[in-house]
């Protein structure tokens, strides 16, 4: 667990971000196969669309923008504060894209997404390359492998529930390697929500 731990948070940030995508590529397999197998279509389309407001689809030019606001305001957003917290040495900010990880593996392991065609999709690693999914969580993890030693509070011991300060904001300092990452995640962002706005729009019309 201790090698675990320095792996995620010792090292340059792509070091971090190859240990930490490969978590999430074993966490996003085995749901999905798991998924795939035992839960029946279209099991959690409710829960997905739930999450999204009603305007969010609108088939307009707009469209891109609001799909990239909505990700970076709750996506980087819940990996920034996940990161001012820490167990360990180990920062609480990877856990959204890994958790994200797990759900796009159910979503695609029972077809629950909100915009799509009938038919649960076999796991096949094609999806890597044919489907923004991947590309969206890549994006959050180079923001948590960046921000992996930026946490402000930690409890002393694992199982403690008190918290510890152990810097201030203004003690927080960024390599360019790790500004070049979140520079990175922004940008991939932008073309994901781009791709995904030109599918949607396609799929209403």
């Amino acid at each position: 667990m201790g090698r675990l731990m320095g792996v995620l948070t010792d090292g340059g940030p792509l070091r971090r971000l190859a240990f930490a995508t490969g978590v999430a590529l074993v966490l996003w397999l085995l749901a999905w196969v798991l998924s795939y197998l035992f839960v029946g279509e279209g099991a959690l389309t409710t829960v997905m669309s739930a999450r999204l407001p009603d305007d969010l689809f609108k088939p307009d030019s707009t469209l891109a923008v609001t799909i990239f606001e909505w990700n970076v305001l709750f996506g980087v957003g819940a990996i920034v504060v996940g990161s001012l917290f820490a167990v360990g040495r180990l920062s609480l900010g990877y856990f959204a894209p890994w958790w994200w990880a797990l759900g796009y593996g159910i979503a695609l392991g029972t077809n629950s997404f909100v915009v799509t065609v009938p038919g649960k999709v076999a796991p096949n690693l094609d999806i890597l390359w044919q489907h923004i999914g991947a590309r969206e969580i890549l994006a959050y993890l180079l923001v948590a492998a960046a921000l992996a030693n930026v946490h402000l509070w930690r409890p002393r011991r694992w199982y403690d529930l008190k918290l510890s300060r152990v810097r201030r904001i203004a003690d927080i300092r960024l390599h360019v390697t790790e500004m070049a990452c979140i520079a990175g995640a922004l940008v991939l962002l932008a073309w994901t929500a781009s791709v995904e706005a030109a599918g949607v729009i396609a799929f209403l019309r």
